[in-house]
């Protein structure tokens, strides 16, 4: 008797490779799963399914061309059996004779429109890889969802998770990039996702309206323009919204991405 061990992407792909290398087919063989496919992580740490076949005793070799073509026949499908026209059918097939087709066409045609992607199920599909993604990392986190009419939250909470933020929250952005790229993907209506994490983005938020005002104030006191550091477009926005009524200054987005950032300029 043989032994080998195979390989493939699923479990049925390596029973099929390790049959057709022994020459034999499924009844013939006792297969002992040694490990489940795994998809991995943004296609890291992927690993294919393992399997062990061992030979029966007395069993004459078949050809791996003959095993190959059996295999094959499997996974075809049946074709359906072809019955006899209702009566029903036979009556709609008697009047397109008569004269009747364009209505007959325009009923076959007018098939269901396609489910719009809607907004509680982008909410569920972000928050699945959210899950997802966190369990890799090995971070226990509850996750809380509030549906609004320009943007889903998503709300992160649990023990240290100040890793999820990262400097100035670049990490949270990252993360927040992915979760909307993933859950997008495919779908036909786009949706915005915010991600906070245990009220992260308001204490950040009120730290840049205090910042630009601060600021703004300097440049009203000397006439000279101030430069910020680097932010990502919602942070920008908050600068620009907090300064917009002061008649005294006036702010400018300038840069590229990821070093694009805010000039507070005087214009008394």
């Amino acid at each position: 008797m043989s032994t080998i061990e195979a390989t493939g992407k699923t479990i049925e792909d390596a029973v099929r490779s390790g049959l057709v290398r022994l020459g034999r087919m499924k009844e013939e063989v006792d297969i002992e799963i040694l490990e489940e496919p795994k998809s991995g992580f943004f296609g890291f740490g992927s690993k294919p399914a393992r399997v062990r076949i061992t030979e029966k005793a007395d069993v004459t070799p078949v050809p791996s061309d003959v095993v190959q073509a059996e295999l094959e026949k499997e996974v075809l499908v049946e074709e359906p059996q072809i019955s006899e026209p209702s009566e029903d059918i036979k009556a709609a097939e008697a009047s397109v004779s008569d004269g009747e087709e364009d209505e007959v066409s325009e009923a076959v045609v007018n098939e269901p429109e396609e489910a719009v992607f809607s907004a509680e199920e982008a909410a569920a599909k972000g928050k699945a890889f959210l899950q997802e993604v966190l369990k890799n990392m090995g971070i226990d986190v509850v996750i809380e969802k509030m549906i609004k009419s320009d943007k889903i939250l998503l709300h992160l909470h649990g023990k240290n998770l100040g890793i999820l933020i990262g400097k100035h929250g670049q990490t949270l952005d990252a993360l927040q990039y992915l979760t909307n790229l993933t859950t997008n993907q495919g779908e036909n209506a786009r949706y915005f996702i915010m991600l906070d994490v245990e009220n992260y983005r308001h204490r950040r938020e009120e730290t840049l309206k205090q910042l630009a005002h601060r600021l703004a104030n300097r440049v009203k006191q000397n006439g000279e323009s101030v430069t910020l550091e680097p932010m990502n477009g919602y942070e920008r926005k908050i600068i620009h919204v907090a300064l917009q009524n002061d008649s005294e200054v006036r702010t400018e987005s300038e840069g590229k991405d990821p070093y694009r950032h805010v000039v507070i300029y005087y214009q008394g």
